[in-house]
């Protein structure tokens, strides 16, 4: 079963699976076509994150491959904050190593062999999806302050048309040269040494000796128990911990006994999320400063069973993720992979480098603006990061793999429609289509305008910043999911963005 954020991404991944590969060979495969078909969410100048369930041992692994910040910045030339877009809000490229080496880890398959779909749409060129298009005309203006991205997605001074076709030929050449010489070629020789200079010649910070430095991280994976079933996400530098603080809150405070189409369960929801996020403020950071603390603080969570102590409060500033995709396959043996991308802001910094077609990301925003703050921007850090791909198991056996973009919503998306299946025992996709609350970049409650007229003036009246949105909207993310029962297998790809689901 394969679901991902575009039908491009799902075929390929399709026929990687018919040509014998495994779930990890799938998914790597798809993840590349993202890089090429949806640059408004990913690319290989972006990150990834990737949970892997191993029917063989019972075991989930967890791959983290965000980037460092350039070991060049000095935090002092940002005394207004990190920066939010251009060349200087660009962490180091991490999608590629990190593909490689889940691929090393759990695969069956070459990286030439998998890169052949991305290598063909860049240099053919593909139609761009309708999606494509509403984000190259939401950001115009940043695209067309770089003369390269505006060539590729402003052609003729206009926005991208859906159906479109879009050609990368540089993009494709570097595809080429990974595929013909290995990841290594990326990261050190004479490819690198072109991304420096490119990068240096816009006025950025990245340099061949950031790129040849950067690795990625293979971490455990947290879990929680939650209504029998074990919830797995990534340790920080993810804000994975999370969703695991409000599926404890949730279960203690009964949600299973309560109607998901009421006021009461939003109120809960809510309350669990804010609890969630300002108890884990202080340590979703490089996991050199927040990993121990995560294990440690859900440690101490458990223990208590209770819900943290910390304020019921929106947090000052939210971290901001705004487009991701993502990739969910499980194959015939069991193995299971969750797969999350991005270059955070739709187009990431706004910035596509000359002579390589790579657009740039913009995880540096996602550094606090507090010096004292363990988030704190500094050089060759990783800063705090949304995405938090997400795995089910019971009692050691694979249950389902999910994931959803939708920036600070992610976590509360993911959260109330595993309460919808796990608590209230509702089907997969009657708990992704149910009308969704979750928070503006505020941290101020939203619902979906899809939700019943008398709910909505119910949640007004107990929540008067709250406000209704359009289904949809960025925040309300889009559940891709892929489950397993002695039935078979259901996939689930949510109607709210580009996404689709099939099977073999």
């Amino acid at each position: 079963m394969v679901t991902t954020g575009h039908p491009l991404a799902t075929d390929a991944a399709l026929d990687a699976l018919r040509a014998g590969g495994n779930a990890v060979d799938a998914a790597v495969c798809a993840a590349l076509v993202l890089a090429v078909v949806s640059p408004y969410a990913t690319s290989i100048g972006g990150e990834v994150y990737a949970l892997v369930y191993d029917p063989a041992t019972g075991a989930v692994g967890g791959l983290n491959g965000t980037g460092c910040s350039p070991a060049a910045l000095d935090p002092a030339d940002y005394p207004d904050g990190p920066p939010r877009n251009g060349v200087r809000s660009a962490t180091v490229p991490a999608l590629l190593r990190g593909l490689a080496d889940l691929l090393a880890r759990y695969g069956s398959m070459s990286f030439a062999r998998l890169l052949e779909p991305a290598i063909r749409l860049a240099a053919d060129g593909f139609p761009a999806h309708p999606i494509l298009a509403e984000n190259a005309g939401e950001r115009r203006e940043l695209l067309a302050a770089d003369p390269v991205a505006s060539a590729l997605f402003l052609p003729g001074g206009e926005p991208l048309a859906a159906g479109a076709t879009l050609v990368q030929t540089e993009l494709a050449a570097v595809l080429a040269t990974v595929a013909a010489d290995g990841v290594d070629a990326f990261y050190a020789g004479p490819l690198a040494e072109r991304f420096a200079a490119a990068c240096a010649a816009a006025g950025g910070q990245i340099s061949a000796g950031d790129l040849a430095a950067h690795t990625s991280l293979w971490q455990t994976p947290l879990q929680v128990p939650f209504y029998g079933h074990d919830v797995w996400t990534m340790p920080p530098n993810s804000f994975g911990p999370t969703l695991l603080l409000q599926l404890l809150e949730l279960e203690e405070r009964g949600v299973d006994a309560i109607d998901p189409d009421t006021r009461e369960f939003v109120d809960v929801g809510i309350a669990a999320r804010r609890r969630a996020y300002a108890g884990a403020a202080p340590w979703i950071a490089d996991p050199r400063q927040g990993e121990a603390a995560a294990v440690a603080y859900l440690a101490d969570a458990l223990a208590r069973r209770t819900p943290a102590a910390a304020p019921l409060r929106s947090l000052e500033v939210e971290p901001r993720d705004r487009c991701t995709t993502n990739a969910i396959v499980i194959d015939a043996s069991g193995l299971a992979v969750s797969l999350v991308e991005s270059v955070s802001a739709p187009f990431g910094a706004g910035v596509v480098l000359d002579g390589l077609g790579i657009l740039l990301n913009n995880r540096i925003a996602g550094f606090s603006p507090k010096p004292e703050h363990a988030n704190a921007i500094a050089p060759a850090k990783r800063p705090a990061n949304t995405l938090a791909p997400a795995l089910v198991t019971r009692d050691g056996a694979l249950v389902m793999s999910l994931g959803t973009p939708g920036t600070v919503g992610q976590t509360c998306t993911l959260a109330q429609v595993l309460a919808r299946i796990f608590a209230r025992g509702q089907n997969v996709a009657e708990a992704i289509a149910a009308p969704r609350w979750s928070v503006d970049f505020t941290g101020k409650l939203i619902v979906e305008n899809t939700m019943d007229a008398e709910l909505q003036a119910a949640v007004f009246a107990a929540h008067p910043d709250a406000r209704a949105m359009r289904s949809g909207w960025i925040s309300f993310g889009s559940i891709k999911l892929a489950a397993v029962d002695g039935a078979g297998f259901a996939g689930v790809a949510d109607f709210r963005r580009a996404a689709t689901t099939a099977g073999l």
